[in-house]
């Protein structure tokens, strides 16, 4: 009996859960102070795009010759302070030189490429449902090579990283910074525009989305730099709003505030827009716009406004002439299903 006990006293000593040595206290602040997201509206009357604080991220030190993560922790308990949210957690790691990478990973339409290469870890968006996207090339089928890819607009992605980190050993949890002796900093890689075009006989729209070509597809993460080789349009849907012309006529106001990771260099001289309305008659209008000189204005480069100084007009078909007035309030928001 008493050597029984012996076992059991033995089994139920108290040993600590974690050991400290090596290990590395984390915290990341995310910069939230994103244009015509939560500051810098266009208009104020128009709906807001919707936006979460990230709920967690992924911190990963890697092998500054080879890239590959060789420690990495996910964080998911937060706070806050007079600097704004943070999430924070401890790392291990043995002594030695990294890089690091951190990066929220609880995005919907947002993923990641070679998750364990420093060097090669890129985040993207998928390619848009075939069935809608055939039918979108079909109306620029002049044009294809402008259009890349078609891709779902990009959520907020916030990265931070560092080359070069040296953790030294540490018989107590000691507290990782930057080399300026602060805590981590996660920016947003991508960018939110509001965009709006006047419309005439919106009354007769059921649903309308619209796509933007001249944008990368990708973006590489240790610097955020963009892909070059995936040329990308955004597809986005458009909302409606009451508006009134200086000619007096009903004129209303299509409008979308939407993501992208931004315009790639090489695509400078056509960065149009094509906009699909869908009528309440089963028709189909296309129409494009090119803007590729309004990103050169100060009103896109700094606030991320593109207003469109035109007018779409819906021309119904011939037999809809007389009887009663159709009209819609709210269009439908298309949604296709996105590959995993």
């Amino acid at each position: 009996m008493s050597l029984l006990l012996l076992i059991l006293f033995t089994a139920c000593e108290h040993r600590p859960l974690t050991d400290l040595t090596d290990t590395h206290y984390v915290r990341i602040y995310l910069d939230e102070h994103l244009r015509n997201v939560n500051y810098g509206f266009y208009d104020e009357t128009k709906e807001k795009p919707k936006y979460k604080t990230p709920q967690a991220v992924r911190v990963t030190l890697s092998d500054p010759e080879t890239g590959k993560v060789v420690s990495q922790r996910y964080l998911q308990e937060g706070g806050s302070d007079e600097r704004g949210n943070y999430l924070h957690g401890y790392i291990s790691a043995a002594p030695g030189e990294y890089n690091l990478l951190a990066y929220n990973f609880d995005t919907e339409a947002t993923h990641i490429n070679n998750e364990n290469s420093y060097n090669d870890m890129e985040v993207y968006t998928n390619i848009i449902d075939e069935s809608l996207s055939n039918r979108l090339q079909s109306v620029r089928a002049d044009e294809p090579t402008r259009l890349g890819d078609i891709r779902y607009e990009p959520d907020h992605v916030f990265i931070s990283s560092i080359k070069g980190i040296q953790l030294k050993s540490t018989p107590q949890a000691d507290t990782l910074q930057t080399p300026k002796g602060e805590y981590l900093l996660a920016q947003s890689v991508t960018k939110t525009y509001y965009m709006q075009v006047n419309v005439k006989g919106v009354e007769y729209v059921r649903s309308a989305v619209a796509l933007i070509t001249g944008m990368s597809g990708s973006v590489k993460m240790s610097d955020r730099s963009l892909m070059p080789e995936r040329v990308s349009s955004i597809y986005f849907n458009l909302k409606n709003a009451s508006s009134k012309a200086r000619t007096g006529d009903n004129v209303h106001v299509a409008y979308a505030s939407f993501n992208t990771f931004g315009k790639l260099p090489q695509t400078e001289g056509y960065i149009e827009i094509t906009f699909e309305f869908n009528t309440i008659y089963g028709t189909t209008q296309t129409e494009v716009i090119r803007v590729t000189d309004m990103f050169e204005t100060e009103q896109v480069k700094e606030k991320q406004w593109i207003i469109i100084d035109k007018t779409i007009e819906i021309i119904p078909p011939e037999s809809s002439t007389g009887g009663l007035s159709p009209g819609v309030n709210e269009w439908e928001e298309i949604k296709g299903e996105i590959t995993i």
